[in-house]
């Protein structure tokens, strides 16, 4: 099942890298919901790294490390392309995606081992 995980978090992280690089399609209706996207995708990449490595990854610095330098990696890009826009809170939004998993994932996994 390990196996299934890794490539689903391989799939994000190139799907996740490939919406980052290509051209938006203009502004949302939705205000706010760039940084909604940003906090879902990292939430859900988290969860698929968790679920893809054998240490937990609360006590992973290497992983956590990775998924933090990834976001500003993404960002960093950004800053270089002329129709993309690199912003803080988008970072940010990322950032809060991988702490909110790390805060619930323990509680949820507690309730549901007993």
């Amino acid at each position: 099942m390990i196996r299934t995980y890794r490539f689903v978090f391989l799939f994000l992280v190139l799907f996740i890298s490939y919406a980052a690089v290509t051209p938006s399609e203009g502004g949302a209706s939705v205000p706010y919901i760039d940084k909604l996207l940003h906090f879902s995708a990292f939430l859900i990449l988290t969860l698929f790294m968790d679920l893809s490595i054998k240490r937990p990854l609360p006590f992973n610095t290497a992983a956590l490390i990775f998924l933090i330098l990834y976001a500003f990696f993404i960002e960093l890009v950004q800053y270089f392309l002329p129709y993309r826009s690199a912003e803080v809170f988008d970072f940010v939004s990322d950032l809060l995606g991988i702490l909110v998993y790390l805060y619930f994932a323990p509680k949820i996994k507690i309730r549901h081992t007993r």
